[in-house]
């Protein structure tokens, strides 16, 4: 089995034993491809995503990697082959070159530079005072979010891992940079299990399978067209956000 296949079969979760479960009896198949997953606020989303990267230990239900119960694999091995884009990306005060090269830390100068060009903030860099050597401050605060969310689309198309997880990854973009980015990460996303979590349902409509969360349930899973036409909760937030858009 490919290392990049992930199976989640009945896997459940709380965050405290006195909570409902966040996620409940979840079944999913992850190969080569992109899969998309989508909810309102609060559905297990995040949850799944975090489980997945290994943040909280799976006691409730099996999470596969490759074939093999994750429990039995090393964290770091595990972590090795993913790479995760999220909301608000961690950064540490240190140089960008330092950010984009964390996931492979024997990265070239040429290697760091060519990822930063492919998530669209080489020029960016370069205007700055001392280029690739610049620190960017505890969390990246002498970065705009846009600038942070790219760093960290750098560091992940470095560390070409055969696991991407986008949660919200372009939230933070304005449409210009979200275009730029969204050609490097659909060049990341070939060949590889990406895994994309979306609010925006423009950012997976061209997913091989979409799964539509609720309340911690799995409740329907399919393309953007059989879900379009099974007219259930998918449907109705697409034509909700479409109607947004409209009157924006």
């Amino acid at each position: 089995v490919c290392s990049s296949d992930l199976s989640l079969r009945g896997l459940t979760f709380r965050y405290a034993p006195e909570l409902p479960p966040a996620l409940g009896n979840i079944d999913l198949e992850i190969g080569p491809g992109i899969h998309g997953i989508t909810g309102r606020t609060g559905s297990g989303k995040s949850t799944i995503c975090r489980l997945l990267a290994r943040l909280y230990p799976v006691a409730d239900g099996q999470l596969f990697f490759g074939g093999r119960d994750v429990n039995t694999l090393p964290l770091s091995y595990v972590r090795s082959h993913i790479a995760y884009v999220g909301q608000e990306p961690v950064l540490f005060s240190d140089t960008i070159a330092a950010n984009i090269a964390l996931g492979r830390p024997e990265a070239t100068e040429q290697e760091i530079i060519a990822a930063a060009a492919s998530a669209a903030i080489d020029e960016e860099i370069r205007e700055l005072p001392d280029g690739y050597a610049s620190l960017i401050g505890e969390r990246g605060v002498k970065l705009s979010g846009g600038q942070r969310q790219r760093l960290a689309i750098a560091r992940a198309i470095l560390k070409n891992a055969p696991i991407l997880i986008l949660d919200e990854a372009t939230s933070a973009l304005d449409t210009e940079s979200e275009r730029h980015v969204q050609a490097a990460l659909d060049e990341l996303m070939r060949g590889r299990s990406t895994l994309v979590i979306a609010h925006r349902l423009s950012t997976i409509e061209r997913a091989d399978r979409i799964v539509a969360l609720s309340h911690g349930q799995k409740v329907e899973e399919g393309s953007h067209a059989e879900l379009l036409e099974r007219d259930g909760l998918y449907a109705r937030l697409y034509k909700m956000q479409k109607a947004e858009e409209v009157v924006g």
